[in-house]
């Protein structure tokens, strides 16, 4: 059941923005699990201080128009992206993601998440930090973008998760992934609070809006063919 938590939230990350590897995810939860078992002293994992969104300090005085006009689109994004609207989110995923990944899949990805009887999604909290110079490329416009994200996932199943074991081995396979600073479990309200730094690539190509994809070396390693490659060329 660990397992199968680990890989919804993998898939709720990786609609934000990031492909994670779910056989690692499953490696390290078993070899903690059996390390735990041996060994494991009671106390709430519950921070002291609750993990919130930062503010940036960036204003829209300090882009051009076209930069605000990527910034508009990001924003439609990442609306799309909050309220799980499966349609949009396709709608503004640059294209060629779904050469390799199966787009019916994907939408299985995402209503996976929607229908789950284990995890829910209650909140998704964004905060763009950057909108990169525009460059042009041999079939229209690209640049990098960032934002912060903070997602809060919360237990409904109430057999899962209802003892300090099974809630520190999740906790411990999180925080070796994404880093201590950026995960928080709070065993009362059973819930899971995840910070990330996201980046990804926004594409304009010729008679097109903006698209948007993961910015990450894991894409590019995986699925060379998605990006153009004077785009690559020049990242």
């Amino acid at each position: 059941m660990l397992k199968k938590i680990i890989v919804t939230i993998v898939i709720a990350l990786l609609i934000i923005g990031c492909k994670e590897e779910v056989k690692k995810d499953s490696n390290l939860t078993k070899k903690l699990l059996k390390e735990k078992k041996s060994s494991i002293k009671e106390q709430n994992i519950t921070k002291e201080e609750e993990i919130v969104p930062e503010e940036t300090t960036i204003t829209d005085n300090e882009y051009n128009s076209e930069q605000l006009e990527l910034k508009t689109a990001l924003e439609s994004y990442l609306e799309e992206l909050k309220s799980l609207n499966i349609e949009g989110i396709i709608d503004m995923t640059y294209p060629k993601l779904f050469i390799p990944i199966n787009k019916n899949m994907f939408r299985r990805y995402i209503d996976s998440i929607i229908t789950s009887k284990d995890i829910t999604i209650e909140s998704f909290d964004t905060n763009i930090t950057n909108i990169g110079d525009i460059q042009s490329f041999n079939n229209g416009e690209f640049a990098r973008v960032e934002y912060k994200s903070i997602i809060r996932l919360a237990f409904i199943n109430p057999n899962l998760y209802s003892d300090k074991l099974s809630m520190r081995v999740l906790n411990d396979a999180l925080t070796s992934k994404y880093g201590s600073d950026n995960i928080q479990i709070d065993t009362l309200n059973r819930e899971i609070i995840i910070k990330r730094d996201e980046k990804l690539l926004a594409i304009k190509e010729k008679d097109s809006d903006w698209k948007f994809i993961g910015d990450n070396k894991e894409y590019r390693r995986l699925y060379p063919q998605i990006i153009p490659l004077d785009i690559l060329s020049q990242i």
